[in-house]
């Protein structure tokens, strides 16, 4: 009687030691089928990324901005946003629908899960790189007119007081002459002082410090000079315009410092341009899932 017992105990055990096995089998094919949908976003995200040509930034960021090289910058900043995130933001998102009921199987989501945000941030920081070089060149660009609109005012203020020379006003002429001779001293002097260090903190706080009060001081007193003469007064008027220019070309110039200092921050050669660049951010996954698969062939 008791080694029939057994014999049904032992039956018993095994049909469920058995179940449990047949169990964890389907478990791991759940896991596996939910992964293979994952792994199917970040397909797309490889094809996608490797559509864009990213290794033609190396060559275009060090050559001179040309409207062939910004059109060109310009197009992969605009596919990375509208076909690569969309790609990024669906993948990411895909980790969530693992499907992971054991133990195991959950702390191998957790990995997943954490690998893939290595992947994304890598992506992020490539498409922050493109970002930053188009506001470079976008800032460059406003310097450029800045100081083109700077000349054009000069070149106006040095008219109308040629013709007001020739009017015999030598007063209002002579008036405004010493302001702007004594204003462009002491802004050259002032500007000097930014030129001698190449540490972008210390230039901004040059630009804050100095130069944009004095140029600020140097509109009130021109704004609050009476002028009778028609000519020397559009000179006034046309000088004091030199100087919001200056003003918009300094704010701007701290603009590109600060685009230089973020730019720094990020190590182009190791961001990812092609998609087999994302597969080393996967490398603790792919050890722990080859072993947790081991146990189920």
């Amino acid at each position: 009687m008791k080694k029939i017992i057994s014999l049904i105990l032992f039956a018993c055990l095994i049909f469920i030691l058995s179940a449990c096995g047949n169990k964890h089998d389907a478990d791991f094919k759940d896991f596996q089928s939910s992964l293979n949908d994952s792994k199917s976003k970040e397909h797309e995200v490889k094809k996608t990324l490797n559509k864009i040509h990213i290794e033609k930034l190396d060559s275009l960021r060090k050559t001179d901005t040309t409207d062939k090289n910004k059109k060109e910058i310009n197009d992969i900043q605009n596919e990375i946003n509208s076909d690569l995130v969309p790609k990024i933001k669906a993948y990411e998102k895909s980790t969530n629908d693992l499907k992971a009921k054991t133990s195991e199987l959950k702390g191998l989501k957790k990995t997943y899960k954490k690998d893939v945000k290595k992947q994304v941030y890598a992506l992020n920081e490539l498409k922050r790189f493109v970002d930053l070089c188009n506001q470079s060149i976008k800032a460059n660009e406003d310097i450029l007119d800045y100081t083109k609109l700077f000349e054009k005012n000069r070149s106006i203020v040095e008219n109308n007081m040629k013709t007001a020379e020739k009017s015999g006003n030598s007063t209002d002429v002579a008036t405004i002459t010493k302001k702007i001779e004594d204003n462009n001293k002491e802004l050259k002097q002032t500007a000097e002082k930014s030129t001698q260090t190449s540490n972008p903190k210390e230039i901004k706080a040059s630009i804050n410090n100095d130069i944009m009060p004095l140029i600020n001081k140097q509109i009130k007193d021109l704004n609050q000079t009476n002028i009778s003469d028609e000519h020397v007064n559009a000179a006034r008027k046309h000088t004091i315009e030199m100087y919001y220019s200056l003003q918009n070309y300094y704010e701007t110039r701290e603009e590109t410092l600060d685009i230089g200092q973020k730019l720094s921050t990020i190590d182009y050669k190791h961001l990812p341009k092609e998609g087999k660049d994302l597969d080393k951010y996967q490398d603790d996954f792919d050890k722990e899932f080859k072993k947790i698969k081991s146990k189920y062939n």
